[in-house]
């Protein structure tokens, strides 16, 4: 039965996934607010100055600080204050929050609910 060796994608392959669908989500977006002309959308995202790339929370957390989060999610629960206080106090408390409803919607938090 080779689905033994299925494993769960890593916390952080996870982020990297949902790093490339909020890209593409905003050039999407950008498509539809110039009404559907390619060429004015893609100014729109590559001005004189560069391309604008956008980056979500995921992408600022190392693959440690995330298994700090979770570590520290599972002592205190939803208490981000005490999360930060214990286990990130390097990290705003908006920044933790923030991380915590992106890693609602990873494989990990789906598995962990089962």
């Amino acid at each position: 039965d080779c689905s033994s060796s299925i494993r769960q994608p890593s916390l952080h392959m996870s982020a990297a996934a949902a790093s490339r669908d909020i890209t593409l989500f905003h050039a999407m977006d950008m498509l539809q607010r110039n009404g559907y002309d390619l060429a004015k959308a893609m100014s729109t995202l590559v001005p004189q100055g560069g391309p604008v790339l956008c980056r979500d929370e995921m992408e600022e957390w190392s693959a440690s600080e995330a298994m700090l989060f979770e570590e520290a999610l599972e002592k205190y629960g939803k208490d981000f204050n005490d999360i930060r206080q214990d286990f990130l106090p390097w990290k705003s408390l908006a920044s933790i929050v923030q991380f915590y409803y992106m890693w609602k919607t990873t494989d990990r938090y789906i598995q962990q609910v089962r």
